[in-house]
């Protein structure tokens, strides 16, 4: 299903990136810095990259530009960027464009409202940082037939729970740090065992520690997500 550039949280050296492939299309998940370097190796040629951008900390957009940039003058291939939100949107041209001085016409900036392919079923908002209340989101997927939804950084699952039934795919985060604003592992551990034993696929993202969060998931029926060259 994804395949993860990165599944480490913000200060990791591989930070947070999934990815899949659709109609000749890269599609990614955020594009931290650390993912850009790992994209820029990739061999395969693509009709075009698209973007899905959960939120603007800089573990999630920081590599934004510079894949821009890189898919005009190296790839030769288009970039479109999908905020959730006209007010992400705002936020994202002025990253890209006044800070990072990327060309207008190398990339296209949509929101989520005005965004159709086969695979995207809609931006779901979370609560997340304050200093960004209102504008982190996760988002909802339809990938080779299954149900996928991917929660990007969010203090809570409740947001996405109406969405999760047998055979679908969440791919979550989880933390070993409680900082109040991702999902703190010991109070996640009940709804992993809920959501596996009901048939929902449960992989975990955005770690923080994985040696200390491989042993509290033991017996949970919940694994890492898949790094991609694994």
């Amino acid at each position: 299903m994804l395949q993860f550039l990165g599944r480490g949280s913000a200060f990791s050296d591989e930070q947070n990136c999934a990815f899949f492939e659709a109609d000749g299309q890269l599609i990614l998940l955020d594009c931290p810095m650390s993912a850009f370097h790992k994209l820029r190796r990739f061999q395969k040629p693509y009709d075009g990259i698209t973007v899905l951008v959960t939120h603007t900390h800089s573990d999630h957009c920081g590599g934004i530009p510079m894949l821009i940039h890189f898919a005009k003058h190296v790839f030769h291939v288009p970039v479109t960027v999908l905020a959730p939100t006209d007010e992400v949107a705002d936020d994202l041209r002025y990253l890209i464009e006044r800070l990072d001085g990327c060309s207008p016409d190398a990339y296209t900036l949509v929101t989520a409202d005005a965004f159709s392919a086969d695979w995207f079923r809609g931006a779901v908002p979370v609560d997340h940082a304050a200093a960004l209340s209102g504008r982190c989101f996760g988002y909802r997927l339809h990938i080779a037939g299954q149900d996928v939804i991917y929660t990007g950084d969010t203090a809570s699952l409740s947001p996405f729970l109406p969405y999760l039934h047998a055979g679908a795919y969440l791919y979550t985060e989880a933390a070993c740090f409680d900082s109040g604003v991702h999902l703190y592992i010991e109070k996640l551990l009940p709804e992993l065992n809920r959501l596996t034993a009901a048939g929902v696929h449960v992989y975990l993202m955005h770690l923080d520690d994985e040696d200390a969060l491989a042993e509290k998931i033991k017996g949970t029926g919940a694994v890492f997500a898949p790094l991609f060259g694994a």
